[in-house]
């Protein structure tokens, strides 16, 4: 990231994966071993290192979430720094201006999975909790209860399809002023001032959440900064997962296909900056899948953001691999045999 957005990056990519259900289009299947995915959570904290996640800190993802998923023990977040590794998640590749953090200016003419997603005829939110515009693509957040964000930089980093000039765009071209209407409807704010989530957790309870939600904490609750009153990073993201994948859970829409994926982008950028895609550059992740459809247990394998992506296209039946998700192989060895 830049000087002011640097900051707001990953550590550690602790990726998990929960289950929600929701009726499949017909024409999706399953490839690869990989079963149909029904709603999709994708949560992402920022910046922690697999190892500094302690019971003590962590009680919520350790003691409650671990033992009930397929917990992977090699997961690695895809480079240094946050942005690239957003986009990588999601478009199976990242540039220079990514890797630096440069926000807007980098947006790109690239295929992604939001748009896979709509060429399939599915449907998708980015929900940011501290948010307090549609397509917002600024760097201003509100973080009440907590205050207002520490941190700068955040929504052009940390919430990728904005970055996309077929998503963002009018007519797929990018513009900070004739945004698409896909845009202004599926990139929001999760809430408001006073309730921050409320708008996500209407529509779990309503059971009207979109095939793939990709869920941005605001920048006390990612994992990044330390915030009165709990003065913990990484207790703070605990937090924010013990209060929201209990009402996923407990959504109408989950149901015996459901998918959450629990994330950081990147580990604490002990290993400098990757010049590419080389497994490991993004540092060791916690990753574990907690679904209906996966068997909980610990596993082995060199699996990063392009496997999970890979992973997502395969469960969401989509057409095709995008970027370098096409030289990985998807998390397949997790997922109950039928």
């Amino acid at each position: 990231m830049g000087a002011r957005a640097r900051t707001t990056t990953a550590a550690v990519a602790a990726c998990l994966i929960l289950g929600i259900a929701a009726p499949a289009p017909a024409t999706l299947a399953s490839h690869e071993g990989v079963p149909h995915f029904g709603h999709v959570f994708l949560i992402i904290g920022e910046n922690t290192t697999y190892s500094h996640l302690k019971m003590s800190n962590a009680p919520y993802l350790l003691g409650t979430i671990k033992p009930a998923s397929a917990w992977l023990t090699e997961y690695r977040g895809t480079t240094h720094w946050s942005q690239a590794n957003y986009v990588a998640l999601t478009s199976g590749q990242f540039t220079k201006c990514e890797q630096q953090d440069y926000g807007i200016s980098c947006h790109q003419n690239v295929e992604n999975v939001f748009h896979q997603i709509d060429v399939a005829g599915g449907t998708w939110k980015t929900w940011l909790e501290g948010g307090t515009a549609r397509c917002d693509t600024g760097s201003g957040a509100f973080c009440e209860p907590q205050g207002p964000c520490p941190l700068t930089g955040f929504y052009t980093t940390g919430n990728p399809a904005i970055l996309y000039d077929d998503v963002e765009g009018a007519n797929g071209v990018w513009s900070e002023t004739n945004k698409s209407k896909e845009c202004l409807h599926d990139d929001i704010y999760a809430g408001g001032q006073r309730s921050p989530m409320r708008k996500f957790n209407d529509a779990l309870a309503a059971g009207t959440a979109p095939d793939f939600n990709f869920v941005i904490p605001n920048g006390c609750e990612d994992g990044e900064a330390n915030c009165k009153p709990i003065n913990n990073r990484y207790t703070q993201f605990d937090r924010f997962l013990q209060r929201e994948i209990p009402k996923i859970e407990a959504s109408p829409a989950f149901g015996s296909d459901g998918v959450i994926i629990v994330t950081y982008d990147e580990d604490e950028r002990a290993g400098g900056l990757a010049k590419k895609w080389g497994f490991g550059q993004g540092g060791h992740v916690v990753c574990a899948i907690l679904s209906p459809l996966a068997n909980p247990g610990s596993y082995a394998g060199a699996f990063n953001h392009y496997s999970l992506l890979r992973t997502m296209e395969d469960g969401f039946g989509l057409s095709g691999y995008v970027g370098y998700a096409n030289d990985v192989t998807a998390i397949s060895t997790i997922w109950h045999r039928t």
